[in-house]
C-alpha cells in the first residue's frame, strides 16, 4: 500500500507570499541602487596595474587626468600644498575620486571646481564633498530645482541663487538662457555645498561658494586658475549682495535645458606650464541653423584680446572638450592653443562614439604636433603630469576593469534573493517533539 503524503496549502502559500515579496524588494531597490551602494559602501574599485613609469615623487607639482570612463576629473597637487579637484566623473567612479585623492596624502580640498551640472562631471564630487572638507567651491549659474517650464518650476530649498534667479525670470527678455538643472544628482550637489564646512586655526567655518565668470582670477605660490568663460550677464551685480552664501556673478547661458553652455573655460598656470580646461562647452551643434546662433566655445574666441590670445598660446595641455564630441574643440581652438599635449577623458567602446573621427583629423591637422602626445584614458588610463625643475614629464597607470575588489549593488542583492530564496523554498524547519 503506497503512503500518500499530504500537502500542506497553507505552508505553499506562505512560501510563495515570501518569494514574491522578495522579489519585488530585489527589483526595487535596483532602481535606487547608486544611492544604496553610496549608504551600504558598495563600489566599483579597480585593481591597479601600472603599465608606465611611476609618478615623480619629488615633483614641483602634479596634474593627474583620472580615468573616470565617459565622465572627466583632474587633481591638481600645487606648489604650496594646497590641492585642487575639478569636476569627478559619474558617481560610480566616487570611490576611484576619493582613493586618489587619499593616495596623496590629502586630508581637505582647497579648491573644487565643477565645470557644469552634467552627472558624469560632478557624480564623483559627492563622495569628495563626504570624505573631505572643502575649503573653496566654484560652481556654475545653474538653478537646481524641478518643473518642466518657468511657470512650474520649484527651486530646490537649499539653492542659494532662488532670489537672483526669479528676479531674472521676471525682469528680463532673455529668460530661456538660464540654464535650469533638475537632475537629482546636482540637487544633492547643491545641498552639500551649502552644508559643507571645515576648521581653520579651530574655528568651524562654511565653504566659500562662488558662481565662477569671465575675470576670475585664483592667484597662488607660482601658480594661478584664469577664466575666461562664461560671460557675466551686462545687467549683473556682484551676487554676495544678493544672496546670503554665494560670490561672484550670474552669467550669460545658452537655453534652459543647455548644460553645456555654462561650463567653465579657464587656464591653469604654473611654474611656466599652462593646462586647459573647457568642460563641455560646445562651438556648434547639428541644427540646420546652427551658423547663426550663439555657442560657448565660438563666443569665447570671439571675445579674447590680443593679451589674452598671447597669453593662451602654446599650452603644454589641452584637454579636449566634451570628451571628443565633434561639435567641441574646433579647429580655431586647436590653432589657437597649438597644444604640446592633448589628453581626452572618455569611456571605451562609449555609446556616443567619442572621440569622433572629425576631432581626431583636427588633432592630426595640427602643425608641429608630434602624435604620441595624444593621450585617452581608455587606452591609458590615469594620465599624470608632473614637473621638475621646469622639466614637464608624465606618466600613466591602467586600472583592470575586469578585476572589481566589491561587488555592486545589483550582484549583491541577487546573491542574497538566490539565497534567501532557496532557504524560504527547500529547507523545512525542524519540528520539535512535545514531551
Amino acid at each position: 500500500m503506497i503512503k500518500k503524503t499530504k500537502i500542506n496549502t497553507n505552508e505553499i502559500k506562505i512560501k510563495l507570499v515570501t518569494i514574491s515579496i522578495m522579489f519585488m524588494v530585489t527589483i526595487l531597490s535596483f532602481f535606487f541602487a547608486e544611492k544604496l551602494e553610496r549608504f551600504f559602501g558598495f563600489s566599483e574599485t579597480y585593481l591597479k596595474k601600472q603599465v608606465s613609469a611611476n609618478k615623480i615623487k619629488e615633483a614641483d607639482y602634479e596634474v593627474d587626468y583620472l580615468d573616470v570612463g565617459q565622465g572627466n576629473s583632474a587633481f591638481i597637487r600645487l606648489p604650496d600644498g594646497k590641492t585642487a579637484i575639478i569636476d569627478g566623473g559619474d558617481i560610480v567612479y566616487s570611490s576611484k575620486v576619493v582613493e586618489t585623492l587619499k593616495s596623496h596624502g590629502v586630508k581637505s580640498v582647497d579648491y573644487m571646481i565643477a565645470t557644469h551640472a552634467d552627472t558624469d562631471h560632478i557624480g564623483g564630487l559627492l563622495a569628495v564633498l563626504d570624505n573631505f572638507e572643502v575649503k573653496n567651491i566654484y560652481r556654475p549659474f545653474q538653478i537646481s530645482g524641478s518643473g518642466e517650464s518657468f511657470e512650474t518650476f520649484v527651486i530646490n530649498e537649499s539653492e542659494d541663487l532662488e532670489e537672483v534667479y526669479l528676479d531674472y525670470v521676471q525682469s528680463t527678455n532673455n529668460r530661456s538662457k538660464i540654464s535650469r538643472v533638475t537632475s537629482s544628482i546636482y540637487a544633492e550637489f547643491i545641498d552639500k555645498i551649502y552644508d559643507e564646512t571645515y576648521f581653520e586655526n579651530g574655528a568651524k567655518k562654511f565653504s566659500k561658494v562662488t558662481v565662477f565668470y569671465d575675470g576670475l582670477k585664483i592667484d597662488g605660490a607660482n601658480y594661478s586658475f584664469e577664466f575666461f568663460a562664461p560671460f557675466v550677464r551686462e545687467d549683473a551685480i556682484p551676487l554676495e549682495t544678493i544672496t546670503e552664501n554665494t560670490y561672484g556673478y550670474a552669467t550669460l547661458g545658452y537655453g534652459a535645458t543647455d548644460s553645456n553652455g555654462s561650463s567653465a573655460i579657464f587656464l591653469f598656470s604654473c611654474y611656466g606650464e599652462t593646462f586647459f580646461f573647457s568642460g563641455d562647452a560646445a562651438f556648434t551643434n547639428n541644427s540646420l541653423n546652427a551658423e547663426n546662433l550663439h555657442f560657448l566655445e565660438k563666443d569665447f574666441l570671439e571675445s579674447l584680446s590680443a593679451i589674452e590670445r598671447e597669453k593662451l598660446s602654446k599650452v603644454s595641455v589641452l584637454i579636449v572638450g566634451h570628451h571628443g564630441s565633434k561639435y567641441s574643440t574646433s579647429r580655431e581652438l586647436f590653432d589657437l592653443l597649438c597644444p604640446s599635449f592633448i589628453v581626452i577623458s572618455v569611456g571605451e567602446g562609449n555609446n556616443f562614439g567619442h572621440p569622433h573621427e572629425e576631432v581626431l583629423e583636427r588633432i592630426d591637422n595640427i602643425e608641429n604636433f608630434e602624435k604620441e602626445n595624444l593621450l585617452r584614458t581608455d587606452e591609458l588610463g590615469n594620465i599624470n603630469f608632473s614637473s621638475v625643475e621646469g622639466s614637464l614629464k608624465f606618466s600613466y597607470e591602467k586600472f583592470d576593469e575586469n578585476e572589481r575588489l566589491t561587488l555592486s549593488w545589483i550582484e549583491f542583492a541577487l546573491i542574497v534573493f538566490i539565497v534567501f530564496g532557496y532557504i524560504v523554498v527547500f529547507i523545512k524547519p525542524k519540528k520539535t517533539k512535545r514531551i
